[in-house]
């Protein structure tokens, strides 16, 4: 149940009596790689849905992982 006590449905037949629901947002993304945008974010989130493996779930290191694979930092050079 929600906060207001009403059912929380997570579409597709899944809802608060027969299943759970983690939410990940562009906020996490953005506490990794504040460097992205809010549509870069929800790529990486996109990416992280996409290439989900429940036996790894996803956590921030996934999250850096696919970040990273998406928007390649640029090295800074020194010269």
């Amino acid at each position: 149940m929600s906060i207001d006590n009403k059912p929380l449905n997570y579409g597709y037949g899944y809802d608060d009596t027969n299943s759970i629901a983690i939410i990940w947002c562009i906020d996490d993304v953005k506490s990794i790689r504040s460097d992205l945008n809010d549509e870069e974010c929800l790529d990486v989130l996109g990416r992280a849905e996409q290439k989900h493996d429940a036996g790894m779930g996803i956590s921030y290191d996934t999250l850096h992982c696919h970040a990273n694979y998406l928007f390649p930092k640029k090295e800074v050079s020194n010269g």
